[in-house]
């Protein structure tokens, strides 16, 4: 504790001065309000890099996803017309499912170009916070490079939701919690995986849940948002024009997220880290 009454991690002794956090680290924070200063800081550093990347990940995937999800919307519009025609009658379902396989294989595809470009975004905010220049071309060579990694450990993350659901309803929301780190862990920690997400979420529950909870309600508050109104318009307006605004809409909304989630997201892996052993932002300037 300093002499306000804020904890700072120790560090080891022999260390350079810059190891040691301070109340002026970029990432490492003392309190929920340092965090927030810190992630918006960075996001002020890092929007338009982000920005791009995300970009070019996520609209040629909405372009390529489109014409998919207008077929599926007009089979989903045939069924139902055919159920009121006759509801005693189980309508043809073969042309939905034709349309339901690829968009399936299609969305998926889209989440694990998400992931990549996820990869690539928390370099962008690591170099930002360590003060080197925030190079597109930097980060990409290293996130492309640890890319593999974090697909592979988000795939086995699925099987850990898959299994608390099976559990229990209530494990999820803890799985979901100590999870959403991952990525960061895995792009910045070689060797690391969903036990070191649980060892860091754990080392310090209410600095957690508080950083966590507040991602969690930005993601997720802002998608249910979009999905709503994406899916009103879509009602609205119907066919082609009403899965084209959804689409677009979504998309450009999920772009304005990212900006905001990949530096708090990182800000909450180094306070995470921070509370279970001796960390600064100094420890991120070795390569990944």
């Amino acid at each position: 504790m300093d002499g306000n009454g804020h904890y700072w991690p120790g560090q080891p002794p022999a260390l350079p001065p810059a190891y040691y956090a301070t109340p002026a680290d970029p990432l490492v924070s003392p309190n929920y309000e340092g965090w927030w200063q810190r992630g918006f800081a960075l996001t002020r550093q890092t929007w338009k890099q982000v920005l791009t990347v995300q970009a070019v990940a996520v609209l040629p995937m909405a372009a390529v996803t489109l014409p998919v999800s207008i077929r599926l919307a007009d089979e989903s519009a045939r069924m139902m017309a055919a159920s009121q025609a006759d509801p005693r009658r189980l309508p043809d379902m073969s042309g939905y499912f034709e349309a339901a396989l690829p968009f399936g294989a299609l969305t998926l595809l889209t989440s694990l170009v998400s992931v990549v470009a996820m990869a690539v975004c928390i370099r962008l905010v690591v170099l930002a916070a360590t003060g080197q220049p925030v190079s597109i071309a930097a980060a990409f060579s290293t996130g492309i490079r640890r890319a593999p990694a974090v697909v592979g450990w988000g795939l086995l993350a699925g099987f850990v939701y898959i299994a608390a659901i099976l559990a229990c309803f209530l494990p999820i929301f803890y799985v979901a919690a100590a999870l959403m780190v991952l990525p960061v862990v895995v792009t910045l920690e070689r060797g690391s995986g969903i036990g070191r997400c649980f060892a860091l979420f754990n080392a310090d529950i209410g600095t957690s849940v508080a950083r966590v909870a507040t991602l969690f309600g930005i993601s997720v508050g802002s998608a249910f948002v979009a999905g709503v109104l994406g899916a009103g318009f879509e009602t609205i307006a119907g066919g082609t024009a009403g899965v084209l605004f959804s689409t677009v809409f979504n998309s450009i909304t999920a772009l304005a997220i990212s900006v905001i989630v990949a530096p708090l997201l990182v800000a909450a892996y180094a306070d995470m880290r921070s509370r279970r052993e001796p960390f600064s932002t100094a420890y991120l300037t070795e390569p990944a």
